[in-house]
């Protein structure tokens, strides 16, 4: 899952990434520095998908805006959310447009270590 991370955090788009199962982070790429950004992501996110799934919504995607820096948290499916943390200048589409070009290998990640 770790060697995930790296293709999910690209230089100029993803600076580091995070999977959420649950409230539980699974794997992480945050650094000590950034932990905090981690925390706030978890706590936020993870209460955020799971009341859209009390609502029986569509939202998969939200964003946070936290200093010079972006928070996005992706519902990849229920109960798993990957959450990047990005530059909040950054063109949003950008971040988006990677996070769908990458969403099937996580995904199939999650399919091959259910079956090993």
């Amino acid at each position: 899952m770790k060697e995930l991370l790296g293709k999910v955090d690209e230089p100029g788009i993803i600076d580091c990434s995070c999977l959420l199962k649950g409230k539980d982070v699974i794997v992480s790429s945050f650094s000590k520095s950034k932990r905090n950004h981690e925390t706030i992501a978890k706590q936020t996110f993870s209460y955020l998908f799971l009341n859209v799934a009390k609502q029986k919504t569509k939202h998969d995607e939200a964003h946070l805006e936290i200093g010079e820096q972006r928070l996005s948290g992706f519902l990849l499916k229920p109960g798993l959310v990957l959450v990047c943390l990005s530059d909040k200048n950054l063109n949003i589409t950008k971040v988006r447009s990677h996070i769908q070009h990458i969403k099937h290998l996580i995904l199939q990640s999650e399919v091959d270590k259910m079956l090993a």
